[in-house]
């Protein structure tokens, strides 16, 4: 693998979007290659990032729970089709039917009810709302009005429920006789050799080679708290060094150097493709048990996980039959991680990540921001980038009106916008004269790239 294309890349995404620092590790043929860490772990002390810097991984966690519960199901104290209301008294109309299988794979019917994001945002001093939610019967005090909320038949589509997983810690801690972060370091982590991956705040901060979480506005990084709390729904604490055993353990079929941590049954249940990713990178995305199912990714089946909780931001991506994997974890919300860890698995399989859509869509975009002129300068506008949008601004057209994708070939791109109630097509064309903008009754051509404030 070409690592100093992917160095390039990853620094050159830190750089557009104010990341302060990422880890990265990339394994081939069942083996770390390349692991290093880039930019800062903590900015004004001048640390930098290393690939056993400690980073929150968000909803990564999931993977542990669902590894979890699988050697549950392996030690005979569970069954995936178990009834949820088996082990907890929750409310018996939205729950009716509901099995630990549809809370792994998010498939319970149940829509999201905030409890994570409130959590998160009320940590780091940015939400509306506060919910003293820290036991199982502050949780049922929460969803104690859930009923009326039910979305689906469990099993019908998946309706992403971090609630879910935080009652799924439950279940293993009734099960098993131990706090769920505590089964989950006991009988994977450490099985694993994750010895500096954790759940507690004392052990985190205790770390001396742990990153600062950060806040990012307009390309900017201020320090911020992490939000402790989360437990089986997103509160692990880890590096790339640990999660690459992780990573290879899924890649040779649950076992981690020659021991088998979970039996090839339970690990193919977790990847099997249960319900539709609602955003797929291609048609057949799905969920499993705590993994991302890609059946396809360029003619191999890849299986991955992301997190975010704000002020961290993660994701693990592999293909088992290439014996290839990558993982990013960063301090800040800035370059989705699932970009970097998709554009090294795209090398990693003989593919030129420019192929991916992603990156075509970003190239795209990347084409047509700028300043525009009308003829002779008469009229002005401007094209800027916002996520996965353009932003168009101008003389004559006024602020922040939104462009969205629709289709693209050799000779230009066409965009829309919907004015007055109706859609309308704006067009950017390739020619000699460069990148034209046609919007309404004005031609432009672009003059430039975008003077950006400092």
């Amino acid at each position: 693998m070409d690592s100093q294309r992917l160095d390039d890349f990853v620094f050159g995404k830190m750089s557009e979007t104010g990341l302060p620092g990422v880890s990265a590790a990339v394994i081939q043929d069942g083996r770390v290659v390349h692991q290093r860490g880039y930019g800062f772990r903590d900015i004004a002390a001048g640390f930098p990032v290393t690939p056993q810097t400690l980073f929150g991984v968000g909803s990564i966690t999931k993977s542990f729970v669902a590894l979890s519960m699988a050697k549950l199901v392996d030690a005979g104290k569970l069954e995936f089709h178990d009834p949820v209301i088996k082990f907890l008294p929750l409310p018996q109309k939205a729950f009716e039917g509901v099995e630990v299988h549809h809370l792994l794979s998010h498939s319970s019917g149940i829509p999201g009810l905030g409890y994570a994001e409130v959590l998160i945002y009320g940590t780091i001093g940015s939400y509306h709302i506060w919910l003293p939610i820290s036991s199982f019967e502050d949780m049922s005090n929460f969803m104690d009005e859930v009923d009326d909320w039910v979305e689906a038949r469990p099993g019908e589509k998946l309706l992403y429920l971090n609630e879910g997983y935080y009652l799924l810690g439950e279940i293993i801690a009734r099960v098993s006789g131990l706090p769920s972060e505590t089964y989950i370091t006991q009988e994977v982590l450490r099985p694993l050799k994750m010895s500096r991956s954790f759940f507690s705040r004392r052990d985190i901060e205790s770390d001396a080679d742990r990153s600062t979480p950060y806040l990012i506005k307009d390309g900017k990084a201020t320090a911020s708290v992490m939000p402790y709390g989360c437990g089986a729904a997103g509160g692990l604490v880890s590096s790339t060094a640990d999660l690459s055993n992780f990573v290879r353990m899924l890649i040779d079929g649950g076992e981690f150097e020659s021991k088998r941590l979970v039996s090839r049954d339970s690990l193919r249940k977790m990847e099997e493709p249960y319900v539709k990713w609602p955003a797929p990178l291609s048609h057949d995305d799905s969920y499993g048990y705590g993994l991302h199912v890609t059946p396809d990714f360029y003619g191999h089946r890849m299986l991955g996980h992301g997190g975010s909780i704000e002020v961290f931001t993660a994701d693990f991506r592999c293909t088992p039959d290439t014996g290839a994997g990558a993982i990013m974890l960063a301090n800040g919300t800035g370059y989705e991680m699932s970009g970097l860890s998709t554009y090294a698995m795209a090398m990693l399989v003989g593919r030129d990540p420019l192929e991916l859509p992603s990156i075509r869509a970003e190239r795209l975009l990347e084409k047509v921001e700028g300043e525009y002129r009308s003829y002779r300068d008469t009229v002005l506008a401007e094209v800027r980038r916002r996520g996965g949008f353009l932003e168009l601004s101008g003389d004559d057209i006024g602020q922040h009106i939104i462009l969205a994708p629709q289709s693209e070939d050799e000779d230009g791109a066409a965009f829309f916008t919907i004015s007055r109630g109706a859609k309308m097509e704006v067009n950017f064309r390739f020619n000699r004269y460069g990148v034209e903008l046609l919007y309404e009754r004005y031609r432009y051509r672009r003059a430039g790239p975008l003077r950006r404030n400092p």
